[in-house]
């Protein structure tokens, strides 16, 4: 090779190097820098000061708090009661005195009376209209019947507000046995009475109540008896329209 063949190859070498470098620090100034990567321990500013590693700081100890719900406070309500306070319904006779019976009807015989302005308080009602339950006033303790439906009666106040009576134990009645030959007649209601030859139909059932015997056999039907039937109770008639006695058999 020549000496000016030797002098070119360095000559390009030398251009080629300078090439290359530069194309390094083009490439370098284009690039991203990569983040640095943190150390696994920093470093705090006092151990740089003091080159010397501190002690890791003790995590505090877990405390575990036992949330508890609010207790319930009782609070007492308090609730008036209903005062069951009684209708105040009044019964007074006017006109005449007011039969007092042990029965809501007049099947009940009468047992007392509410004399003419007397005024009781009523206590109860039956199941049927027009009777009312009062004390008797002549008889502590004791209670009775009467109606409110006849013009003796005044009432005051709402009688449906009273307690109802529902049962009520029925008399069985009284009867009325005629020992006279003659048919008699009971007032009021005119029932009929048959003479003792009519056996057994001369005993004639009656509700408990006062009745007025008439003669049906005389002229002018004279009046014979006054006769009170109370419950459970037998009444002869022995006497007839012409004052003549008889007697059943016994």
């Amino acid at each position: 090779m020549s000496k000016a063949s030797k002098w070119a190859l360095v000559i390009l070498a030398v251009l080629l190097l300078i090439f290359a470098r530069g194309s390094a620090r083009l490439w370098a100034s284009d690039s991203i820098p990569s983040a640095p990567q943190p150390s696994e321990t920093p470093i705090l500013p006092t151990q740089a000061a003091n080159s010397s590693p501190l002690p890791p700081t003790p995590m505090p100890a877990l405390v575990t708090a036992e949330v508890l719900s609010p207790t319930p406070v009782p609070v007492t309500v308090e609730v008036p009661s209903p005062t069951s306070t009684p209708a105040l319904v009044t019964v007074t006779a006017v006109g005449g005195d007011l039969a007092i019976r042990s029965g809501p009807d007049t099947v009940f015989s009468a047992i007392a009376v509410l004399h003419n302005g007397e005024t009781a308080d009523a206590l109860a009602r039956s199941v049927l209209d027009g009777w009312v339950q009062i004390p008797i006033p002549s008889q502590a303790g004791r209670t009775g019947w009467v109606s409110i439906q006849t013009k003796y009666a005044v009432v005051s106040g709402y009688v449906l507000d009273l307690p109802m009576i529902r049962k009520v134990e029925w008399p069985t009645g009284a009867y009325l046995i005629n020992c006279t030959a003659h048919q008699m007649r009971a007032e009021p209601g005119g029932t009929l009475i048959p003479p003792i030859s009519d056996a057994p139909n001369n005993r004639v059932w009656f509700p408990p109540s006062p009745y007025q015997i008439y003669d049906t056999e005389v002229a002018g039907q004279p009046f014979v008896m006054n006769v009170y039937l109370g419950a459970h109770s037998e009444v002869r008639i022995q006497i007839d329209g012409n004052r003549q006695r008889s007697y059943c058999p016994k």
